[in-house]
């Protein structure tokens, strides 16, 4: 009950507002972080501050694997950060953005001291890029990059987009599973090369496993990554149509800091097609959990999203739907990671979970996205079911609501 009157509190201040919300305002909402533009500089010639943040509340109605009935509520900073971005010079551009918020308000206090945490965590971005074929004017090139720092190794739809413009609650298990993490959940060293030609996107990558709070070095796993993005929305039918083919392969040992949990290797395909009001994203993905401590977590695994989306009124009202179906050979080769359930679990020790492991995973979503300006200020609301299980045992069943409001620019 709580949280319901927290989604009706939250809704009840969002709808009168973006009654009220003009084109312009939205307009001036998305550059007001724009303070410096000087084209013909020969040093700073713009910069631009980036601000997001999201407000969460949540409730998870569940049974643990011994049948144990529980529930739990959540409220929290999901995310603060602070950063700036811009150009330097004819073929310069810098990105930083740090995680200002560790928001520990679900975790008992045993686990992490205080249960908010403010200032700088990590960086969540820190790069530069040199804008090479303005450099040096490709011929049959559109655009190419060359960067190094910190940044996103992405591999499923869902990663495609930043958590600024996601379009459910939270990222699905799966796509979190194929994602390059550190181990601090946080984005890793990089350098690599992307470019454009016609409809065709390129980037081939190296990823560093070494973690360190600022920019680290490369003492530890390499991570190996390629991608090829091909859009032939004008080709088709449809006024979307992309395919998107992604692959990674590390090399490392239990001894050393590595990325993706110690994934050997992963490979993802991603489909979006759209027409007017309606879009429909997937991916299909498989891969090897490599080495790990516990023999129980190592195998393969492969899974599939779906995601079909609707808009209810364009631009304002969008309903998503999301399947998500992952399974691996060994019983413990995949876990739950979406939000509540772990933390949940973490919250009371009667609570058994088996830390979220099994080795099948079905999970239903279906959310309602209300857009005041945009992807730059929005409320999610979403419901969920999840049904995890190993060896045809049952390790979690349950419900999880939340609603979130996001701002940024």
């Amino acid at each position: 009950m709580r949280i319901l009157a927290c989604v009706a509190f939250l809704i009840n201040i969002a709808l009168p507002t973006s009654a009220q919300i003009k084109e312009e305002t939205c307009e001036k909402l998305k550059n007001i972080g724009k303070f410096y533009e000087n084209p013909e500089s020969s040093s700073l010639q713009s910069a631009k501050l980036f601000l997001s943040y999201q407000h969460q509340i949540g409730y998870i109605d569940g049974a643990d694997q011994r049948g144990k009935n529980f529930n739990d509520d959540f409220e929290e900073f999901r995310r603060f950060w602070m950063g700036i971005s811009g150009k330097w010079g004819s073929y310069w551009k810098f990105k930083v953005v740090s995680q200002l918020s560790n928001d520990r308000h679900n975790y008992p206090a045993s686990k992490g001291g205080a249960y908010r945490q403010w200032g700088h965590e990590t960086f969540r971005a820190a790069n530069i890029t040199f804008d090479a074929d303005k450099f040096w004017d490709f011929e049959n090139i559109d655009a190419m990059e060359i960067g190094y720092g910190r940044r996103t190794g992405r591999m499923a739809d869902e990663w495609q987009r930043s958590s600024t413009m996601i379009n459910c609650l939270e990222r699905s298990s799966f796509s979190n599973k194929l994602w390059l993490y550190d181990k601090e959940k946080g984005n890793p060293l990089a350098a690599w090369v992307k470019w454009k030609a016609g409809t065709n996107t390129f980037d081939a990558a190296v990823f560093s496993g070494t973690y360190d709070d600022y920019i680290g070095g490369w003492k530890d796993s390499k991570v190996y990554y390629g991608s090829w993005l091909g859009d032939f929305s004008e080709q088709s039918s449809y006024q979307l149509h992309e395919y998107w083919l992604s692959y990674y392969k590390q090399d490392g040992n239990l001894n050393q800091d590595q990325l993706a949990g110690g994934n050997d290797w992963a490979l993802s395909l991603v489909n979006r097609i759209g027409d007017g009001s309606w879009a429909f994203h997937s991916t299909l993905a498989f891969g090897n959990n490599g080495d790990q401590a516990n023999a129980d977590r190592e195998g393969d695994f492969g899974g599939l999203v779906l995601m079909p989306m609707y808009w209810l009124k364009e631009d304002k009202l969008k309903l998503v739907g999301r399947y998500l179906f992952q399974q691996s050979d060994q019983k413990e080769g995949l876990q739950l990671n979406s939000r509540y359930a772990p933390l949940a679990d973490s919250r009371d020790s009667a609570i058994d979970l088996n830390n979220g492991r099994g080795d099948k995973h079905h999970a239903f979503y279906l959310g309602l996205n209300y857009y005041l300006c945009g992807e730059n200020l929005k409320l999610i609301t979403g419901i969920q079911h999840d049904e995890l299980s190993s060896h045809g045992a049952n390790q979690y069943r349950g419900w999880t609501l939340g609603s979130s409001f996001r701002i940024w620019f």
